[in-house]
């Protein structure tokens, strides 16, 4: 009796050592995934931002990182005030209680009626650009990862040099 209770009490120990590895495993998969992810997002809006892309750039822009060996890893690029659709799921619908809601509610507020009245004034000519890695699902985690950038309107679309007034192409007048 002794002995089949020692096989047990060492079987349910075994268990739970493999499936704690299992679950490593994965989540170290994930993580190499995610920081993957990140150097190959600052990478691509590196070249966004350095003018290489401006002939091709355009809104809803995807494209495949199998150049650089990664063919499983996907981006998807947004300009302005476009949002992803998951993200912005993500961003709204949080699991947590967040007790400064109600300040930043405010202060974003006190900023919106501050931004219309001094809406007559020249906005400065930045673009925000939107860039999301998409990678190979890893158990229950997360697959993508969005990262977000303000650039400097010239350097994404270019300066449009039929313009007499001087203003980069595309920018609102």
């Amino acid at each position: 009796m002794e002995i089949a209770v020692t096989l047990l009490i060492v079987g349910i120990g075994l268990t739970m050592c493999v499936e704690s590895l299992f679950v490593a495993k994965h989540q170290a998969a994930h993580t190499r995934n995610l920081k993957l992810a990140r150097e190959l997002g600052s990478m691509t809006l590196g070249q966004i931002e350095s003018g290489l892309y401006q002939d091709d750039i355009e809104t809803g822009w995807t494209g495949s990182y199998a150049q650089e060996g990664y063919a499983n890893f996907y981006f998807e690029v947004l300009l302005g005030e476009e949002t992803f659709e998951e993200y912005e799921d993500e961003v709204y619908e949080s699991s947590y209680h967040d007790a400064f809601a109600a300040r930043r509610e405010r202060r974003e507020e006190e900023r919106r009626l501050e931004d219309d009245d001094d809406q007559d004034e020249i906005e400065e000519p930045f673009e925000k650009v939107k860039l999301r890695v998409t990678f190979p699902q890893t158990r229950e985690f997360k697959n993508s990862l969005v990262i977000e950038s303000w650039m400097n309107w010239e350097q994404v679309h270019g300066v449009d040099e039929d313009s007499e007034s001087g203003l980069p192409s595309g920018e609102p007048q």
